[in-house]
């Protein structure tokens, strides 16, 4: 049985990267803890997930993602299994995104349901423990999760609202 995986935006994976392998379990005496739980929490409201069963899906959020911040970059994902939220008694809410730029992955949309530093700092723990994963995509590496590509890939089904910027990218 394959784990369930939601994925959040980050603006760098060293961090979480370092901690995943040492495997560390975190404390607020840990120095890099107020900078994971901002990683989560950045934003407004609940902090967003996207919930991904399949790489297609993976990339239509990661492209509707850059597409709503209006400019091309590498996009960086923390993967966390459901485990790291239901081991800790934190609940996930679907929550529609109807403004998002691909409007077919819009119902991928989820809220965790806390803001909470000590919930999140638990999840976090536990994904710290082999409990997810990494994927990057970058802006035009061409061996690698291509932006440029991804944009031209999946053009038709971006929303009229966002297709010129998509179009732009696609076809640089």
């Amino acid at each position: 049985m394959s784990e369930l995986i939601y994925y959040r935006s980050v603006k760098s994976l060293d961090l979480w990267k370092k901690g995943k392998e040492n495997k560390v379990i975190l404390s607020p005496e840990n120095p890099d803890t107020s900078r994971y739980i901002r990683d989560i929490k950045e934003g407004k409201g609940f902090p967003s997930l996207w919930f991904s069963a399949s790489p297609e899906n993976l990339e239509k959020i990661a492209l509707g993602i850059l597409l709503g911040k209006g400019h091309l970059e590498p996009i960086k994902l923390v993967g966390f299994y459901e485990c790291c939220f239901t081991d800790n008694n934190l609940q996930l809410k679907q929550v529609n995104n109807g403004n998002f730029p691909i409007p077919q992955v819009s119902n991928l949309h989820y809220e965790l349901c806390t803001v909470d530093d000590n919930d999140l700092m638990s999840a976090i723990t536990t994904f710290m423990q082999c409990n997810g994963k990494f994927v990057e995509f970058f802006k035009a590496n061409p061996d690698k999760n291509n932006m440029k590509k991804i944009s031209a890939k999946y053009i038709n089904e971006v929303s009229d609202r966002y297709k010129e910027k998509a179009e732009k990218w696609g076809n640089e």
